[in-house]
């Protein structure tokens, strides 16, 4: 079942007294339970693709549909309804409430969905317990490490039961080993729930979890690949780095 879908998307944007071009004409399908990773160089438009997907920006040309629905069409009270009920967000810098608890923080986006109190925090209970925080839910993010922060934010995307989530260089903030324990905690969440995941990032490491890479340059997706052998996958850029 294809969640997303993008059309002849094109985006520019002004610099100084020049125009980027930051996607040109781009097309792009993502279905149901895939586990995308999408790279390429600072500036190659990976945020600028996360954000019309995310309905957070607008292309020049071309249309994004998000289950068939053309998001051209929609309201900005609608797109805001269905960023949160179809799309959930990880972000670099966590992004969470500091006066709010991780049970709270999570809470949070179903409390703008008006979901009964009961009902959302037996929701985030559930979500916190999944990505392993469940003696964590009074903690404030100031008493949190960096992997937990970014594990409450994993539940909070979660927590809405989204179609697609959009993660914009997830561990970036985060040691090595902690981002490996964080890039197979959201490989085990894409298996056991199916929503599909959409990651821009610059770790290679992250390749072999992938079912499908996306490589942009010049505004362009110049690698769709399905790897065969992910093993093989992390073995290969693992010697590149040995050597």
């Amino acid at each position: 079942m294809t969640v997303v879908k993008l059309q002849g998307i094109s985006r520019a944007f002004p610099l100084g007294n020049n125009t980027v071009t930051a996607l040109d004409k781009l097309d792009l399908t993502l279905d149901k339970g895939e586990f995308v990773v999408l790279r390429g160089a600072s500036g190659s438009g990976k945020s600028t693709l996360l954000n019309l997907i995310g309905a957070m920006d607008a292309p020049d040309e071309g249309e994004v549909f998000i289950h068939g629905q053309a998001l051209s069409l929609l309201s900005d009270k609608a797109k805001s309804q269905l960023r949160s009920r179809y799309i959930g967000f990880i972000f670099q810098a966590f992004n969470l409430i500091p006066v709010l608890t991780a049970l709270e923080n999570v809470q949070y986006p179903l409390s703008l969905q008006k979901v009964p109190d009961r009902e959302a925090k037996a929701r985030a209970e559930k979500a916190l317990a999944q990505v392993g925080l469940a003696d964590f839910v009074d903690r404030r993010p100031n008493q949190l490490s960096g992997g937990q922060m970014q594990r409450v934010a994993i539940a909070r995307a979660l927590v809405t039961n989204p179609d697609i989530i959009l993660a914009d260089e997830p561990t970036a903030n985060l040691d090595s080993e902690t981002s490996k324990q964080i890039m197979d905690l959201l490989g085990t969440l894409n298996r056991e729930t199916g929503v599909t995941f959409l990651f821009a990032t610059h770790h290679d490491f992250v390749l072999s979890r992938a079912s499908r890479i996306l490589e942009l340059k010049d505004g362009h997706i110049v690698r769709d690949e399905q790897p065969q052998n992910l093993q093989l996958v992390e073995e290969v850029h693992l010697g590149e780095k040995l050597g």
